[in-house]
Formats: C-alpha cells, sequence, structure tokens
C-alpha cells in the first residue's frame, strides 16, 4: 500500500542535474506531499517532473508540478535554490561567481514577492558566498536564509570514516566547517564514534589516529572533483544532504547540520561572513547558530579568512562587497 508523504510544499528553483536529483529525492523519501518544480524553460521542468511523477503512483500519494511562473511557489514551506551557471572541467566555484550572485539577487527578489514566509535553501555554488548575498538582499528574516553548507562533505568524511574503523557512519561523529571548498577543514577535536573519543577509539592494526585523518581528509576533499571528473557533475549526495535539511525544517527537528549561515561574532572573522558552522535547524529554518568551542586545529585555521594568501583574500574581498 503507499503512503502518504508530509503533508508539505517544497519548491525547488531549477531543473538541472541537482534540482531533478532533489526533486527525485522529496518525492522518492515522501519528504513533501506537493513538489513544485521551476525552470524558466518549462518543457524542461515538464520532462522531469513527468518522468518523477510516474514514480508516485508506486511509491508515496504526492504531486510534481512542473512550472515557470514564480506565483506557483506562493504556498511553499521551503524553496531551495540550484539556479546557476555549470562549474566546468578544471573551474573553481569562485569563478562562476559573477554569473550566479546576479542569478542569486534576481531569484531572491522574485522568492521576496510571492513567498515570504517560505524557507530558503541555496545549494547553488559558491554557495557560502551566494547565502551571504542572499541574505544582503533579501527582506526576509536571515534565520530563513541558509545554505547547503558542509553538510554533504561531512557525510562524505563520516562514510570514509565508517568504513576506514568498521563502524556504522550514523555512529561517527565528526563535522567538516568552513568552505565548502579547498579550505575545508575538520573540527577532529570533537570527533567521536557513538560516546567514545574517537582518540580513544581502537583503531585497526597498523593503522595510527594520523594517518586515519590524513587519509579521511584527503579523500573527502577530492570527493567532488573526482566524480565531477567522471560524470561531469554531482547531484545525488547534494540532494540526499538538501533533503535531510528540508526535512528538520519541515518537521521542526532541531537536528544539527553544517549550513552556510553567518558566523557569530565568537569566531573572530567577522560577521559579514557567511560560510559552514554547526546551525539547529527547525521549522523557522536557522533555529540557533552554535558556538564551536576553539581548539588549537580550529583557530589554526580560522585566520586563514583573513590572510592575504590569493584565494582567501579574493573570497573575503567579494563577502566585503556585497550590497
Amino acid at each position: 500500500m503507499r503512503t502518504r508523504a508530509t503533508s508539505a510544499s517544497v519548491a525547488v528553483l531549477g531543473a538541472g542535474h541537482v534540482g531533478a536529483a532533489i526533486a527525485h529525492t522529496l518525492v522518492l523519501q515522501g519528504i513533501a506531499e506537493r513538489v513544485i518544480l521551476h525552470d524558466r524553460q518549462r518543457v524542461r521542468a515538464e520532462g522531469e517532473a513527468w518522468d518523477i511523477d510516474d514514480t508516485t503512483p508506486l511509491l508515496h500519494e504526492g504531486t510534481v508540478l512542473p512550472t515557470d511562473d514564480y506565483r506557483d511557489l506562493a504556498d511553499s514551506d521551503v524553496v531551495v535554490v540550484t539556479v546557476g551557471a555549470n562549474i566546468k572541467a578544471g573551474q573553481s566555484r569562485l569563478e562562476v561567481l559573477g554569473q550566479n550572485a546576479d542569478l542569486i539577487r534576481s531569484v531572491m527578489g522574485e522568492l521576496d514577492n510571492v513567498s515570504r514566509e517560505a524557507v530558503v535553501v541555496i545549494a547553488t555554488n559558491p554557495v557560502d558566498i551566494l547565502t551571504r548575498i542572499a541574505i544582503a538582499c533579501s527582506s526576509r528574516p536571515e534565520h530563513q536564509i541558509l545554505g547547503s553548507g558542509t553538510v554533504v562533505d561531512t557525510a562524505r568524511l563520516r562514510y570514509r570514516l565508517a568504513a576506514t574503523l568498521g563502524v556504522d557512519a550514523e555512529d561517527t561523529l565528526v563535522h567538516i566547517l568552513g568552505e565548502h571548498g579547498e579550505s575545508q577543514f575538520v573540527a577532529w577535536s570533537s570527533a567521536a564514534i557513538g560516546s567514545i573519543p574517537l582518540a580513544s577509539f581502537p583503531l585497526p592494526s597498523g593503522m595510527s589516529l594520523a594517518q586515519i585523518q590524513a587519509d579521511c581528509e584527503t579523500a573527502t576533499r577530492r570527493r567532488g572533483a573526482d566524480i565531477h571528473t567522471r560524470k561531469g557533475y554531482t547531484s545525488y549526495g547534494i540532494a540526499a544532504a538538501v533533503c535531510r535539511i528540508s526535512t528538520s525544517i519541515l518537521r521542526n527537528e532541531g537536528r544539527i547540520f553544517t549550513v552556510s549561515a553567518r558566523a557569530l561574532p565568537e569566531y573572530g572573522i567577522g560577521t559579514e561572513v557567511a560560510l559552514g558552522l554547526p546551525c539547529t535547524i527547525g521549522r523557522k529554518g536557522v533555529a540557533r547558530r552554535l558556538l564551536l568551542k576553539s581548539t588549537v586545529g580550529l583557530r589554526s585555521r580560522r585566520w586563514c579568512w583573513r590572510r592575504p594568501t590569493a584565494h582567501c583574500h579574493s573570497k573575503r574581498a567579494v563577502i566585503l562587497a556585497v550590497p
């Protein structure tokens, strides 16, 4: 017998690889009873929506509505933004910033007109900067705007670490913080397996903790690029991450995710910076921004946002230029 999806409405902007994967996952998991798939090319939205809609008789009661009209998003509880230029082979996320920033400003203007109560989840890259731009240009409360941050990076790390240690990934408690990109880092000092600190957990024979940490960090940092090289894009991992965030919003779960949100002043990197840091996520979006107690590892990395390196300087310059 088919199950009834959660009585909620989630809109997805952009019917490309990521948008379609998110819409499909929303239906597959029964997260929302009504999914709206918006694309400026209506026929593209129709093709993806109709294909997904054909699965509903076998899965859940629900509907997938294709549209190119923002007014159809009026009753949405959550709006996921995936529109933007695709990152080509060899490009960095920052290289598509200019084009995608203009799109985000335009999209937020439309959403403020038709769906002011919805929580907006940004999934377009570079996600941290675009989340900050969305916050700056929108008239809705800041807590109703967040980015996918390092949620998928954290999932990748947990999977790798769990496989190495021979435990369930759900018992692997560790987070990746900072940028969804090359400067991300792992909060190893707070890592635990179940209730046991990672530093005290028995390791596989012949492996040191330092070796395991280095291998996991390298593999996690390269994972997105490795997938992109082979298939031209990533979609399923980010779709699962966004849908998990959306579930926490719709069900008011208060789960902790490292979403893109403005940093607390206590981090000492400036409140104009948005990056992946732990937040509790509920019905109104970001319920609380949590302060991660400084460790040696965090202190040594958090100042990269102020160092005059080419990467960090360019990113900070863009953030400071946000109107």
